[in-house]
């Protein structure tokens, strides 16, 4: 078994396309310890074919950076996520929680 020593690596775009077009954003997920899980990541896909919707995925890796399993929810539309985006307000917790961590950075 390999035994492996991972760099976080954050959130990035996935880039596609002769015009190398913006296609995916792919964030890791987060192990029981709120560390980035080394294997498992989720991936926002738009397809410019279809930018009525988008497909999010969880990818599991494998030792050697391959895609070893995609579970694909189904494509849904765009225009609801940005609804139900612009309609979201922050909790009390949330407000604080951010309030908390900007103070930590001063």
């Amino acid at each position: 078994m390999k035994m492996l020593d991972r760099p976080t690596r954050g959130a990035c775009f996935g880039f596609s396309g002769p015009d190398d077009r913006v296609v995916s954003l792919n964030v890791p997920a987060m192990n029981e310890n709120g560390q980035e899980d080394p294997f498992r990541s989720f991936d926002i896909e738009y397809d410019p074919d279809q930018p009525e919707s988008l497909v999010i995925c969880l990818l599991e890796l494998d030792e050697d950076n391959f895609v070893r399993g995609t579970r694909t929810s189904i494509a849904f539309p765009a225009n609801l996520l940005a609804d139900l985006v612009s309609k979201r307000k922050a909790t009390p917790e949330e407000i604080a929680s951010w309030q908390a961590a900007s103070d930590e950075d001063e």
